[in-house]
């Protein structure tokens, strides 16, 4: 009889142990989940947007290459896909990024941008009267509603008058009130995910595979491709990868980049 309680006793032990390991599982799985899914400051989140003045709701800026071709402003050489934005690093505008806090992913908004906010207000200023022959000898053409660049400054005519010309200098949407349907598409959790998108940011013209990425606890090692070494710019580049990457994972306290040179190897001889 002691020998079957005691097996009932073992039994009952034996069935709690199992059961408490499940219920943590399912308990982390939830939290992690919340986590991936809500934008908050310092993520780092993919967005595809559309920027128009309002009023006119004309297109000035956006990502997808459908609208684009549908407004009439594609360019083949221009890159059509969601950009990267590390929320509270006003990589887009400051007035977005606050908004994109609390949004999920495949969520869309839209917010609205005052003068101030977005390219500022007009500058009367900016708005200067320059002889046309001084404007011909740098070979601008003029024509009303031409872009010109005069000196170190760009603008457009928006009047002639005998043999002077108007030119604002202002930024083309000072003075504007804008407005941005914004979608999340995409939210990168993964710290190694985290610096192959800062790569992809910063040195589009180098694949993915070509990398390697190594991401410990208080630092970051990036081994770049030899054929990186003839991308016009490339230090800059890497001085900017560096300060994204430290910027996107916020526990890294130094980034090491990395390039090696490997000695040729000899041609067999033929015996």
């Amino acid at each position: 009889m002691s020998d079957k309680k005691d097996e009932k006793k073992t039994t009952k032990k034996s069935k709690k142990t199992t059961e408490k390991p499940a219920k943590a599982t399912i308990k982390k799985k939830t939290v992690a989940k919340k986590a991936e899914d809500v934008v908050k400051e310092g993520s780092l989140i993919y967005v595809d947007y559309i920027g128009r003045t309002k009023g006119d709701g004309k297109v000035f800026d956006l990502t997808i290459e459908e609208v684009a071709k549908k407004e009439g402003l594609f360019r083949e050489d221009d890159r059509y896909e969601p950009i990267l934005v590390s929320v509270g690093s006003n990589w887009l505008l400051e007035a977005i990024e606050e908004e994109l806090v609390g949004m999920k992913i495949d969520q869309t908004k839209t917010i609205e941008i005052p003068p101030e906010r977005g390219a500022g207000k007009r500058d009367p200023s900016l708005i200067k009267m320059i002889a046309k022959a001084k404007l011909e000898k740098q070979g601008v053409r003029i024509a009303i509603g031409e872009k010109i660049t005069f000196g170190r400054e760009q603008g457009v005519i928006t009047q002639i008058l005998g043999r002077t010309a108007r030119v604002d200098f202002n930024p083309p949407m000072a003075g504007k009130t804008l407005t941005f349907d914004v979608t999340v598409k995409g939210i990168v959790s993964e710290p190694d995910e985290k610096v192959f998108a800062v790569l992809k940011r910063r040195i589009p013209a180098i694949p993915r595979d070509k990398y390697s990425v190594s991401v410990k606890s208080k630092s970051v090692t990036i081994d770049m491709p030899m054929e990186s070494r003839y991308i016009e710019g490339i230090q800059y580049a890497e001085i900017g990868v560096a300060m994204d990457t430290l910027k996107v994972i916020p526990e890294a306290k130094k980034v090491d980049i990395v390039i090696t040179y490997e000695r040729p190897k000899k041609p067999e001889t033929e015996v």
